[in-house]
């Protein structure tokens, strides 16, 4: 089967697969590469349109990094999942919740590019923000609303907060279904 799709497409694409990943509590390296590939891929899309707009060119610009160390910083655990040819024998170890963040920041860098947000980036955001509401302020309009549709979320174990997106996930797509997205048909 032939598959085309634009970037923007790839990058949703692949965002709510590592969602979904995620949710189900699966291969945190799996969700890293797919989390980042579209991070990377939306963050583009953005300096594409506004040089300098997108999250990931605040964030560098707010490190105190040069450019090329902020970038390396950043990109750190995909490029191990990606290359080898200049560490074959390196070891990667970083915290999974690093994951939430980095899908976060990619769900942010689709807006600026004017959506559509699918339902499980919908979904995500509201999770997320329910998880850590200390990341946008405790006392914004977003947050209380996120933390009112997941009350208690941010008190939970990580497992339970994972389950919790299962089961928030499932029901946001059987009320919207898979947003812009087609759903993908299984081959037998």
């Amino acid at each position: 089967m032939q598959v085309t799709c634009t970037k923007f497409d790839a990058a949703s694409r692949q965002l709510d697969e590592a969602i979904a990943l995620l949710f189900a509590d699966h291969d945190p390296l799996a969700i890293r590469t797919l989390a980042a590939a579209a991070h990377g891929l939306f963050a583009d899309l953005v300096e594409h349109k506004h040089p300098d707009g997108s999250w990931r060119a605040h964030v560098i610009e707010d490190s105190g990094l040069s450019k090329k160390d902020a970038l390396a910083a950043l990109n750190s655990a995909q490029n191990f999942l990606k290359h080898a040819d200049r560490d074959p024998n390196a070891e990667l170890s970083f915290d999974e919740e690093e994951n939430d963040h980095v899908i976060f920041v990619a769900t942010l860098e689709c807006g600026e590019l004017g959506g559509p947000l699918t339902s499980f980036m919908q979904a995500f955001q509201i999770w997320y923000l329910a998880s850590y509401p200390e990341k946008l302020g405790i006392e914004t309009e977003h947050v209380k609303k996120s933390r009112g549709a997941l009350p208690g979320l941010e008190k939970l174990s990580r497992e339970q907060r994972l389950f919790t997106g299962l089961e928030f996930l499932e029901s946001v797509r059987a009320q919207y279904g898979d947003g812009p997205l087609r759903k993908r048909q299984h081959r037998r």
